[in-house]
């Protein structure tokens, strides 16, 4: 099922003529031109979900007390918003996260999706992140 997922991915991206990189068999890097400032947004074809996850922002070097306030204002994000998450990863970045069930996938649910992401950074840049600083 994961080499099918892989491929349902590839076709997808490539339907929605962005540039992106293959990882391996395990990722692919989108690289959105001229929609967001990030960099990088990665794409995860599981064996049941397929995650998209961008980092958007380092908080190794934030205080312990500032850090108190951004998690609280992306619990409150997270309450706001549908199909996006923030969260912090493994790395210590805030990061926003979204993911679409395999069963039953289809062009227009990827898509959404993907554009759900999108949104989501755009809400980061202009509402949150200048909140944050």
């Amino acid at each position: 099922m994961m080499s099918t997922t892989w491929f349902i991915a590839k076709e997808y991206l490539k339907r929605l003529q962005i540039s992106f990189e293959e990882n391996g068999r395990k990722t692919f890097s989108l690289y959105p031109y001229g929609q967001t400032e990030t960099n990088e947004i990665e794409v995860f074809p599981g064996i049941s979900w397929i995650t998209l996850t961008t980092r958007l922002m380092d908080l190794s070097n934030v205080t312990d007390a500032k850090k108190k306030d951004v998690y609280e204002k992306l619990l409150k994000s997270n309450a706001k918003l549908v199909e996006i998450t923030f969260g912090i990863d493994k790395k210590d970045c805030l990061i926003i996260r979204n993911a679409i069930p395999v069963d039953g996938i289809s062009y227009d649910s990827f898509n959404c999706t993907y554009e759900a992401h999108l949104a989501g950074i755009k809400f980061f840049q202009k509402t949150l992140l200048p909140t944050l600083l």
